[in-house]
């Protein structure tokens, strides 16, 4: 441990583990000392071991389910052999390479090391595991190459080989400064460059591009449609994605026409982000006994998208550990100029603080952005399968909920519960951060900072209490709001009734009734939150007061570095204290919606065993529908068990049957209220089946007698959203006899229909 040339500090000079000096160098200590560097880059090595075994133990789990609903939603085609290209060649080398070298370099560390050398064994493990760390990346890449849908190396394997190249960067640095300091050249420091001329090429494979293992050239070629949609933050680098340029060419584009008109000037959304992915993710970690479970919804919400939250929480933890780098410089800043320090020492102050407010800055914004991204896919899954349930409920469970209900679920409810996502990060995170403040506050005034845990106790309480009442008051405003919206809705659907009636008076103040009870809970919520706002905001300010006069009571004394470093704790405080009060309001509201979509996505559906499929030729004969022994109830409730209660609801058909041949013209005539729609119904699947058989050969269409219109021109009806084929579109126009009436009207096919729209007859309706 001896120490080196040229005046080079005995901590810098040695290679060899080191204790720490004294606290005037502990950050050139901790950042250019060997030891120090070596536990760090140790650290980086372990991390990408436990990420690599946990992604292969997912991997291999996830491999043993088996099931339709874990089958890609599109046909993937197969992968044509490939030629390894330059960046790949790259990529494996320089990972193979730096396994090598380090188990050749452990080798002659077990032959050569001294057996009293008190670091042989740490020697030993970071040697191990950084051969290890890159023999497995070496492997990664390897079989990342051989996956057909393989575009680049896995996440955890880019962010390793920049941090590995950061490290690197900081072993250089240190040999550097001890060869121009005149100091001996030692092994370590031609290994430290060696290591970074390996790792830059890693670096630059995981940071520019796409990062693409094969020939990307080829790629489009083989699939020009995927590339023409593929997205910009799809197809970004990884540098694109940290510092979003990759939304530079959109906001140019905006800026350049001043709006951004046309459908297709916005890129398409990425096919993982799609509402038709996330739901199938969904449906596939819904919960096989879901009755059991007190929140289904939130255990398949955990289970589906449980990457995206742990990415967010750890985004989280790193701007919180990088908004604390500020205000620990503070003293170092102060210090420094009262006693005036050397010109490195100022820079090495000034450049960890810009790192850390650039890492606080992007880890900022990518926790905000990966958190709304996680809220568009929870929002588009909850939605689907929202729409899909109130499709399959059964009528019993139809009757319970109600069409403004359903409306509820899916204008306010999933929208609460995919926006508390995100900020359900904050309920961990704010008190973490007043945490840390409180211990770093410790640290530089003593005891005296105890004095804040009374007011935090105060404000506790207080808003313990506050919550407990808001979250009743929630409950009581989510079921007011139902009855409103259940009143207006039935009264505009039944609008012609009430005119001619003339009882819009009745039930405008109906309406205004239920109005008028809500705005009153909303009252009681909002007077409740504005109160527990002023208590965190005025909670940093008491803490200041009380600690600064609880120091000076006790030492008498306060020096600037202390007073301005307290002080910028103390603004960390105000975050938290400030909105902590409605992220737990907030989570409030996500809880009662939560409980509601449970309820709602548990209710007894329809039996999608009720009518049997047959295949185009599966029945073995020509009969095309076949109803035999049929006794079907509008409604049958469960007991709890599961088991139906057949007795439990009157049989609206009995002894139905019925069979039709292929190629037959049926129809079915009788008085009103003899059933004819329940038969259509029973046999669509909509009731249920008390007993009996119900066969069908092929697929089925209804065309019901309750038209549904879409406020837009004739051929957006028509069309639907699908794209345009003009032969099958005049084809389908002639064959529903639409050409006489496309003919009367003055714009044709592009007439403005719907409630803003031209009043069509029924049968212009029917046949749209």
């Amino acid at each position: 441990m001896g120490g080196g040339g040229g005046g080079l500090p005995w901590w810098l000079a040695t290679t060899q583990c080191t204790p720490p000096p004294p606290s005037s160098a502990s950050l050139a200590f901790i950042f250019l000392s060997p030891c120090p560097q070596r536990a760090l880059l140790g650290g980086i090595d372990l991390l990408f071991l436990a990420a690599s075994l946990i992604l292969l133990l997912i991997i291999r789990l996830g491999s043993g389910r088996a099931g339709p609903e874990h089958d890609p939603l599109l046909p993937t085609p197969a992968a044509p052999s490939r030629s390894i290209t330059a960046r790949y060649a790259v990529a494996l080398g320089a990972s193979a390479v730096f396994a090598a070298a380090s188990a050749v370099l452990l080798a002659i560390a077990a032959f050569l090391l001294p057996a009293e050398t008190p670091w042989r064994y740490a020697e030993f493990a970071f040697l191990a595991t950084h051969c290890a760390a890159h023999a497995v990346a070496a492997w990664t890449v390897l079989a990342a190459s051989r996956k057909p849908a393989a575009a680049r190396p896995p996440r955890h394997l880019r962010v390793f080989w920049i941090a590995t190249a950061l490290s690197a960067a900081l072993f250089s640095a240190s040999a550097a400064i001890r060869c121009t300091a005149g100091g001996p050249v030692l092994p370590d420091d031609v290994l430290a460059f060696a290591g970074l001329l390996l790792s830059l090429p890693l670096a630059y494979v995981a940071v520019t591009t796409t990062c693409t293992l094969r020939d990307e050239a080829d790629e489009r070629d083989q699939n020009p449609s995927a590339a023409a949609a593929a997205t910009p933050y799809a197809t970004a680098s990884f540098l694109s994605r940290a510092t979003f340029s990759w939304i530079t060419p959109l906001v140019s584009k905006g800026h350049a026409n001043s709006s951004l008109a046309a459908a297709g000037d916005v890129p398409p959304v990425s096919p993982a982000h799609r509402a038709e992915a996330t739901y199938a993710l969904l449906a596939s970690n819904w919960p096989a006994t879901a009755r059991r479970w007190r929140s289904p919804v939130g255990v398949a919400l955990c289970l589906s998208f449980w990457p995206q939250l742990l990415l967010t929480a750890a985004l989280g933890l790193v701007m919180l550990a990088a908004m604390s780098v500020g205000p620990s410089l503070i003293d170092r800043f102060v210090e420094f100029i009262r006693r005036g320090g050397t010109p490195w020492e100022g820079l090495r102050l000034v450049l960890i603080l810009l790192v850390g407010k650039a890492v606080q800055t992007l880890a900022s914004h990518h926790y905000n952005f990966q958190g709304q991204i996680l809220c568009m896919r929870i929002r588009g899954a909850l939605l689907t399968a929202l729409y899909r349930k109130s499709l399959r409920l059964s009528a019993g469970a139809r009757r319970t909920h109600g069409a403004g209900g359903i409306v509820n679920y899916m204008q306010v409810d999933a929208w609460v519960v995919s926006g508390a996502m995100h900020e359900l990060h904050d309920l961990w995170l704010m008190p973490l951060q007043i945490s840390v403040a409180l211990l770093l506050l410790y640290a530089y005034l003593g005891p005296a900072v105890l004095m804040t845990l009374a007011v935090i106790a105060v404000v506790t309480v207080l808003t313990a209490f506050a919550n407990k009442l808001n979250m009743g008051y929630q409950i009581k405003f989510v079921e007011v709001r139902d009855s409103r919206v259940k009143a207006l809705t039935e009264m505009l659907n039944h609008m012609r009734v009430i005119k001619l009636q003339a009882w819009e008076q009745t039930f405008g103040d109906k309406v205004r009734e239920f109005r008028q009870a809500e705005v009153g809970w909303l009252k009681k919520m909002i007077f409740f939150e504005c109160g527990s706002t002023v208590v965190y905001s005025s909670g940093p300010v008491a803490m200041a007061a009380l600690v600064f006069g609880t120091y000076l009571a006790a030492k008498g004394e306060l020096d600037a570095g202390k007073v301005f470093t307290a002080t910028a704790f103390f603004r960390m405080l105000e975050g938290p204290m400030r909105s902590f009060p409605q992220t737990i309001a907030m989570s409030v509201q996500a809880f009662v919606s939560l409980g509601r979509l449970d309820k709602f996505l548990s209710d007894a559906e329809i039996d999608s065993a009720t009518v049997e499929r047959l295949g185009s030729s599966g029945s073995g004969d020509e009969v095309a529908l076949k109803v035999k022994d049929g006794v079907f109830a509008w409604d049958v409730e469960g007991s709890e068990g599961g088991e139906k209660d057949v007795g439990g609801d009157e049989p609206v058909l009995k002894g139905i049957e019925m069979e039709v041949r292929k190629g037959e013209l049926a129809a079915v005539v009788g008085t009103v209220g003899s059933g004819k729609s329940s038969l259509l119904s029973c046999i669509m699947g909509d009731m249920h089946k008390l007993s009996g058989k119900v066969s069908i050969c092929g697929s089925t269409a209804c065309v019901s007698q309750t038209t549904w219109i879409r406020n837009g021109t004739i051929q957006e009806n028509i069309l639907f959203g699908q794209p345009m084929h003009l032969e099958k579109y005049r084809e389908i126009i002639h064959a529903c006899c639409l050409e006489k009436d496309l003919e009367m009207m003055e714009f044709g096919d592009q007439t403005e229909i719907g409630e803003r729209g031209i009043n069509l007859s029924g049968g212009q309706k029917q046949r749209i």
